[in-house]
């Protein structure tokens, strides 16, 4: 079997294996799923040619690239690569030659579900069209299409940037192996404030003025005494005033589930957009209604995909990110309880597909009171 068929072939198979994930995932927003990284690294580059040897066939390379995350699982790249040099000489005339490499196009991406905490494999195939020119030698040759193929692993430093490590195979005659970083947007907003209340004053009464009216003298008169009338008693009602009592604090409980399929980035901690703003109006409602917040529980799970150890530290990673986001938010970190549970506690069956995005949770709960006004 020759090269050709056996790519063709490895393309098929790999066709087969990813296109039902693919169909039955679900799609990221495209706010905060597209992602951009640059690469170095080291390529081997074999060219060929009648009377032609190659004296150096390593040499640096250096790659651009953007992406997007189209389902839980797998993402579209574009790149541009700069191959480097290969040097080459003639084994008759001993002319020495430089033979340089381009390449760019695109691939699929399918990040394999995680086993190693921080450490995210993937898998990459697509189509390159390489170019090449030569220096001292007639080896140009543009508009060569291949069938690439990549290995590699991301591992998340922040919320905004992995780095990644990678094999990429081009042609039986050029490879590389690089290493590179990536960012991603990371959408921030400012904390809510808890609303105040306006107490208008009342404005103070001006004093009333007194005025004093001169009398001229008068003369005595004698005044003869009459008996004085009795008079009935006068009754008097007294009304007292009894303050309203204060109304009491009522207990107030709030129980919030942020599903991990489409609030979280593929296999890691970080917050989607539709993450955040599920967060951010849980964290307005709280503040707005004036509850005094005793606790937050805040607690991870995850589907039984993949070892206990690396359940475990994704659903705590995953709690302590929400917890850091609520923070952000205005609500105070000495009241919050982080756990992960891993896998532990399933409310649905990781049998089926749907079973196991219901187990994929953080779940929050908040113990406080509000006073309710009658």
């Amino acid at each position: 079997m020759n090269y050709k068929n056996k790519k063709k072939r490895y393309l098929a198979v790999f066709s087969l294996l990813i296109t039902p994930h693919l169909m039955a995932a679900p799609l990221e927003s495209l706010e905060d799923s597209w992602y951009v990284g640059g690469a170095i690294g080291q390529s081997r580059l074999e060219p060929e040619g009648d009377n032609w040897n190659v004296d150096d066939n390593k040499d640096l390379s250096k790659k651009v690239y953007g992406g997007v995350n189209i389902g839980r699982n797998f993402g579209l790249e574009m790149f541009w690569n700069d191959l480097g040099v290969a040097k080459v000489s003639h084994n008759k005339t001993n002319a020495q030659a430089n033979v340089a490499y381009k390449a760019y196009g695109g691939n699929l991406v399918y990040h394999v579900p995680s086993y190693l905490g921080d450490i995210h494999p993937i898998v990459k195939l697509g189509v390159a069209k390489l170019d090449t020119k030569g220096e001292g030698a007639e080896v140009n040759q543009k508009n060569k299409f291949a069938v690439m193929g990549g290995l590699g692993a991301e591992y998340q430093l922040s919320q905004g940037f992995r780095v990644r490590a990678e094999y990429e195979l081009f042609d039986k005659d050029i490879d590389q192996l690089s290493v590179g970083l990536n960012w991603r947007p990371v959408l921030t907003r400012r904390p809510i404030e808890a609303p105040k209340t306006v107490v208008k004053e009342k404005a103070a009464e001006s004093p009333r003025p007194i005025v004093i009216v001169n009398q001229p003298p008068t003369t005595p008169t004698i005044v003869k005494q009459a008996p004085v009338p009795v008079t009935p008693p006068v009754v008097r009602t007294i009304v007292k005033h009894v303050p309203v009592p204060t109304p009491k604090p009522q207990p107030k409980v709030v129980h919030k589930t942020l599903a991990g399929g489409s609030n979280f980035a593929t296999n890691s901690a970080v917050l989607t957009s539709a993450g955040r703003l599920a967060l951010d109006r849980m964290a307005s409602d709280l503040l707005r209604d004036g509850v005094v917040i005793h606790n937050i529980a805040i607690i991870g799970h995850t589907d039984n995909v993949g070892s206990h150890i690396a359940n475990q530290a994704l659903s705590q990673r995953r709690a302590q990110s929400v917890a850091n986001y609520l923070v952000s938010r205005g609500l105070s970190r000495q009241v919050m309880t982080v756990v992960g549970r891993g896998e532990t506690q399933p409310i649905a069956s990781n049998a089926t597909a749907a079973g196991r995005m219901e187990n994929r949770r953080v779940k929050i709960i908040v113990k406080g009171s509000q006073t309710i006004q009658n």
